[in-house]
């Protein structure tokens, strides 16, 4: 599986991850027709160069039915951001224009490392101030090393928005196995499990908790598959 891995640090401050991500918001007739169509068309993702495609349902806490995205891994802003000018969504074969109304897109960039090993996912948008950004980063970084010590399968991510407009904020997202995984986790939290001391430091960095989703995400196209 692909790893957004670390850029060298020489400063003192977090590891920001590599590559960067483009995401498609959709309203999805049938989520899972939808992606069934999309994992037997994969031309669109190889006219993007994309290094990995995939998915992601809104489980909980959806805003409207069929709630759902599309991503596109690169290695580099600069491949994700061509990517944009490579694909018109709103131009779309008309059997996928069909299935799903499209809401808006946005480019992600990793602000620490990254394993893209999609599954149970919890997605927060929060607001944070540009001067807490890079500590609530370490925090996580922090976070995502204490979990799997205590023996969690977790993979901790921090997305910064690009050209996400009014709809998007900083986007944590804390990934496992699956959803009993993900309530292991948060059965130790509330039975006041050690590393929680790190969370309350991280979230006071925090202005803001915007939206609070579990999402079932999978990967539905590799370039070398």
């Amino acid at each position: 599986m692909v790893t957004f891995a670390a850029a060298d640090n020489h400063d003192g401050q977090p590891a920001v991850g590599e590559g960067a991500f483009v995401t498609l918001m959709v309203q999805a007739k049938d989520p899972d027709a939808y992606i069934e169509v999309m994992k037997q068309n994969t031309a669109p993702f190889e006219a993007l160069g994309s290094a990995v495609a995939g998915v992601c349902v809104t489980k909980t806490g959806a805003d409207y039915p069929g709630q759902m995205f599309v991503w596109n891994a690169f290695d580099s802003v600069e491949q994700a951001m061509a990517a944009t000018d490579a694909y018109d969504p709103m131009n779309a074969p008309a059997e996928l224009a069909a299935m799903r109304e499209v809401k808006y897109n946005a480019i992600f960039k990793p602000l620490k490392p990254f394993k893209l090993a999609p599954g149970s996912e919890r997605l927060w948008r929060l607001n944070i101030a540009p001067q807490n950004v890079m500590p609530f980063v370490g925090k996580m970084t922090e976070l995502e090393a204490a979990l799997r010590a205590a023996g969690h399968d977790m993979n901790v991510g921090v997305f910064q928005p690009l050209g996400g407009g009014a709809h998007e904020t900083i986007h944590l997202r804390a990934v496992s196995p699956s959803y009993g995984e993900s309530g292991k986790v948060i059965d130790e939290a509330f039975s006041g499990a050690a590393w929680m001391s790190i969370w309350g430091a991280a979230m006071a960095l925090v202005d803001e908790v915007v939206t609070d989703n579990f999402e079932r995400c999978q990967v539905i196209y590799t370039a070398d598959s």
